[in-house]
């Protein structure tokens, strides 16, 4: 029975460093979740894997309207900061990245050489920026935003450079391949398409200023 008991008590101290991020909490759309300490780490540990696998599944679809290099962060990036919005405590990213390169993994027996390596590589990267950029975030109105527009950024130049490294640096192989351009036109649209991706997310599940007990969820 002592053993039961100091194996709980041990539980709990590793559960309670996992603290929440109350700026983000209070900035929410979705309201943020009164939560106490038992009975909802593991449901919210559960949710962020989940979010990390539905970014990995949206950032593998390969058909899309958009041909230019580096949209797919958009597919990739909607879900992450969702999680940060539903489970805001701070390295909720890095846990979302751990489901993405899950779902990544297990799709291989089915994707074969046409896994998208690069934007698995993106998805790492971007859950970890995400938990740095709003670590002990005082930021207001759209310094919020641009927060997640320079994780946007991290995660998809991690993404080019893993394209780059794959393709070469020679013409026809770059991540500009099939769409006429250029590598350092490339450069540009990835840059563009995870600041975008920071900032059109962010705004969608977070407001620019904190709630007030007179606001609704």
């Amino acid at each position: 029975m002592t053993e039961i008991r100091l194996s709980y008590s041990e539980n709990r101290s590793v559960l309670a460093s996992w603290t929440e991020n109350r700026n983000l909490a209070d900035r929410s759309r979705l309201g943020g979740w009164q939560r106490t300490l038992d009975g909802y780490a593991v449901r919210e540990v559960a949710i962020l894997l989940v979010l990390g696998l539905l970014a990995a599944g949206l950032t593998a679809i390969t058909a899309s309207p958009i041909r230019l290099p580096g949209h797919a962060i958009l597919r990739g990036t909607l879900p992450m900061i969702l999680g940060l919005s539903l489970v805001p405590r701070r390295g909720a990213g890095t846990v979302m990245s751990v489901g993405a390169l899950l779902g990544f993994a297990l799709s291989l027996p089915l994707g074969g050489a046409r896994l998208p390596v690069a934007a698995a590589c993106g998805l790492a990267f971007l859950g970890p920026a995400l938990d740095v950029v709003t670590a002990n975030v005082r930021a207001t109105g759209w310094q919020l935003y641009l927060r997640f527009a320079a994780a946007g950024l991290v995660a998809n130049l991690a993404s080019f450079a893993v394209r780059m490294a794959a393709g070469g640096s020679g013409s026809g192989r770059g991540p500009g391949s099939g769409t006429g351009m250029g590598w350092p036109v490339a450069l540009v649209s990835f840059a563009l398409f995870g600041i975008a991706a920071g900032i059109v997310c962010g705004a969608i599940w977070f407001r620019t200023k904190p709630r007030t007990a007179t606001d609704s969820p």
